[in-house]
């Protein structure tokens, strides 16, 4: 587990922010791999870890955890209330136009096959998802135009960046589940959606103080900016 132990960016007595890798399970499953909550045991030194929200296995960067019950409870409440805030940076293939933009869809999981997709509202199990999009810049893989976006999600729904981008025309570079060119090597062979959990901002559960704490893109996304 330790190749792919989180780096902790901010820690107390009652929470601990944290980036996590790439290719590390948020929590334990019928693989017995290594995976965050057991290493948050372990960095505790206590079984309780209160994780506040997840991310998909290939997806890094930060996140925070409750060391304790009350303030898990907390951050639970300003997750569902808006008042967590959590910023993302993508790679999208596509040059997506500079204005800024949101979209707001309604998305459906196949829990059997793990895949959420895009569907009516009245379609049942339908959940609302929103998210705004601001351009930062672009780049180019193997001839192709990607577009660094900076997003900013308003709902949490499983795969939700992934799924909206895509249906939208511009997939994740590396995404080999959603969008057009998942199937095309030269995305492919990114190795893994390019997706990183960029900022956190909440209320301090305790003390109240505004708590803002960024992660600088990982490598294999750094390495794509020109």
């Amino acid at each position: 587990m330790t190749d792919l132990g989180p780096r902790i960016l901010f820690e107390d007595t009652h929470l601990a922010v944290f980036s996590k890798p790439s290719g590390l399970l948020s929590q334990g499953d019928i693989s017995g791999e290594p995976n965050l909550v057991d290493w948050l045991r372990d960095h505790f030194g206590r079984h309780y870890v209160g994780l506040i929200h997840r991310l998909d296995r290939n997806t890094s960067g930060v996140m925070v955890a409750a060391k304790r019950s009350k303030a898990a409870d907390r951050l639970s409440e300003a997750l569902r209330e808006g008042s967590l805030k959590r910023t993302y940076r993508a790679w999208l293939v596509g040059s997506v136009p500079p204005e800024a933009r949101c979209w707001r869809h309604f998305l459906f999981k196949d829990e059997k096959r793990n895949e959420s997709r895009v569907v009516d509202s009245s379609f049942p199990g339908a959940k609302e998802a929103g998210l705004s999009l601001k351009v930062l810049g672009r780049s180019q893989r193997l001839g192709h135009v990607l577009t660094l976006a900076e997003i900013r999600l308003e709902t949490g729904r499983s795969h939700q960046i992934r799924v909206q981008t895509a249906y939208e025309g511009y997939p994740l570079l590396g995404d080999v589940k959603y969008g057009v060119h998942r199937g095309e090597a030269w995305s492919a062979s990114f190795g893994r959606p390019a997706l990183h959990s960029f900022a956190i901002e909440f209320p301090h559960p305790m003390s109240g103080e505004i708590l803002k704490i960024e992660d600088p893109l990982p490598p294999d996304m750094a390495a794509l900016e020109p």
